[in-house]
């Protein structure tokens, strides 16, 4: 491959990296790959891949000027070439985020990885809040509130109004079910399933991965070898996937 092709092609890539980018942020699906705390440098890669881009095939045009401004018969010995198996490495995962499309991580992931009863942290997470409404905790906060040596057990009975996927474990009795969300450290190569379990009779009815709003008091319970929050609800309806299906520390 001649230098000439070379520039144009590395600057071709960086340019639809740059458009792939922007496109992830505008159509919200950026949080389904990273933490949030990474969309302002995303923003800036952006910015920067497509300036250095038109750099780069700017420079290809350039060495194709030069090559028409020189003699060729002083230089037919002296056609430089480089390889493109970086470029084809570099354009293989933009190829597969083009063509895999994106979705949220579901039960098979936790059939995976596992569910944990301990809510991951990340550097500048706030700190747990026990004067929060009971209402307005996610399962994330619920699970801190949980694990923090500091309630003293005073937000059992409180009742939680939580939204989350439907996980069946193996593990739970009938007439149970895990109500379940990712939470992402960092990227959704880390994320963590955390759950709460559900007391409910209709349980068996329900489809793995369905969304569902769960409301009633909170209890304790063991999952194995794990404590876990459980909740007696007093009420199970379906709902539509969040915007944002992950919730973050």
């Amino acid at each position: 491959m001649t230098i000439r092709l070379y520039r144009y092609l590395q600057g071709f890539v960086m340019m639809l990296t740059s458009i792939f980018l922007l496109q992830k942020i505008l159509s919200g699906n950026l949080d389904w790959y990273i933490h949030q705390r990474f969309t302002p440098l995303t923003v800036l890669s952006v910015i920067v891949l497509l300036i250095v881009g038109l750099i780069v095939f700017r420079a290809g045009h350039n060495t194709a000027q030069d090559h028409e401004h020189h003699d060729h018969d002083e230089h037919d010995d002296h056609h430089h070439t480089v390889s493109g198996w970086g470029l084809l490495i570099v354009l293989i995962p933009l190829v597969l985020g083009v063509l895999i499309p994106a979705k949220p991580l579901n039960s098979d992931a936790i059939s995976g990885k596992g569910i944990s009863s301990a809510a991951p942290s990340a550097a500048g997470s706030s700190p747990v809040r026990f004067d929060q409404a009971a209402d307005d905790r996610n399962i994330l906060d619920w699970i801190r509130l949980f694990n923090s040596d500091d309630s003293s057990g005073t937000y059992l009975g409180q009742s939680a109004n939580v939204i989350g996927f439907v996980y069946h474990d193996p593990r739970l009795k009938d007439g149970q079910f895990l109500v379940s969300r990712f939470a992402i450290v960092c990227c959704a190569a880390d994320a963590f399933a955390i759950g709460m379990v559900v007391d409910w009779p209709k349980s068996a009815s329900l489809p793995a991965d369905q969304w569902i709003k769960v409301k009633g008091p909170v209890q304790s319970t063991q999952l194995g070898d794990q404590k876990m929050p459980l909740i007696q609800a007093t009420s199970v309806e379906n709902v539509q996937v969040p915007d944002q299906p992950y919730l973050f520390p």
